[in-house]
């Protein structure tokens, strides 16, 4: 098994800048995919090459596109495994494993993707699966980054501040090296969500497209300055207008400490 340090590097592989941006296309398995992969994002060599050009660390996707497209691009691969379809029932949520951790290595992954839908009545069942990733992919030195969710009958607010900062929490005692989580709005809040998962690294969630990037990029500032590692970010990149300016924009504000407005100039 891997030390910490050894994890702690295999981060710092694919995140060369100290701050993570990765680019996420798990979406077509996770979401209604006619609706959410729209024009060119149809295609999965647009946005591989988004991620090649654009100013990001590591590309996100499932299995699938990792076997049929990442041999053409050098961009390091979290790779995610486990998935679940919006044709099953929302009210508690499950995602089965769709990779094993001995794939994702042939396949050349630089980490793991995982995620833990806390308050689902199979919390338990996830939680075990969560504990054999894990473990194994710690054998072969691969991080681990869990979405860490809050959803299913038992969570009636999934933005309130105490429940994502137990849900950080959580993911810390679990052992994840990375959290993949909601931003609600609130910078005060998201520096308590950073200090309740400890040494496992906060990533903001890009969420649903917006039609105001200077709001997102406000976010993006905020989430920066209240400590947390970076950034897994989908369609408000790859559904921009200018996508690689998109991800230049956002590094001039979290890498740069550029002002919302002098990163705007990008995208003019």
């Amino acid at each position: 098994m891997s030390t910490q340090k050894e994890i702690e590097k295999a981060i710092a592989k694919i995140t060369p800048k100290g701050k993570a941006l990765y680019l996420a296309q798990d979406q077509g398995l996770e979401h209604d995919a006619p609706a959410e992969l729209t024009g060119e994002s149809i295609n999965p060599d647009y946005v591989f090459n988004i991620a090649e050009k654009g100013d990001v660390d590591a590309f996100i996707c499932q299995k699938g596109l990792a076997e049929k497209y990442g041999d053409s691009y050098k961009v390091p691969i979290i790779l995610k495994v486990n998935g679940k379809t919006i044709m099953t029932p929302k009210d508690d949520p499950y995602s089965p494993i769709t990779c094993s951790i001995r794939r994702a290595v042939e396949l050349g992954a630089k980490a793991i993707g995982f995620t833990n839908f806390i308050g689902s009545k199979y919390q338990d069942k996830i939680f075990d699966d969560f504990r054999k990733i894990q473990e194994e992919a710690h054998d072969f030195g691969l991080p681990v980054t869990s979405w860490m969710y809050p959803r299913g009958q038992a969570i009636k607010d999934e933005a309130k501040a105490e429940t994502l900062q137990a849900s950080a929490r959580i993911g810390l005692e679990l052992g994840a090296d990375m959290l993949k989580m909601r931003y609600n709005g609130n910078p005060e809040d998201m520096k308590k969500q950073v200090k309740f998962g400890g040494k496992a690294k906060m990533l903001m969630a890009g969420g649903a497209k917006t039609h105001n990037t200077k709001d997102f990029l406000q976010q993006v500032k905020e989430v920066d300055e209240a400590g947390a590692f970076g950034f897994a970010i989908g369609r408000n990149i790859w559904l921009h207008d200018k996508p690689v300016a998109m991800t230049k924009a956002i590094r001039d504000v979290q890498i740069e400490g550029k002002d919302i407005y002098s990163a705007l100039k990008r995208l003019e």
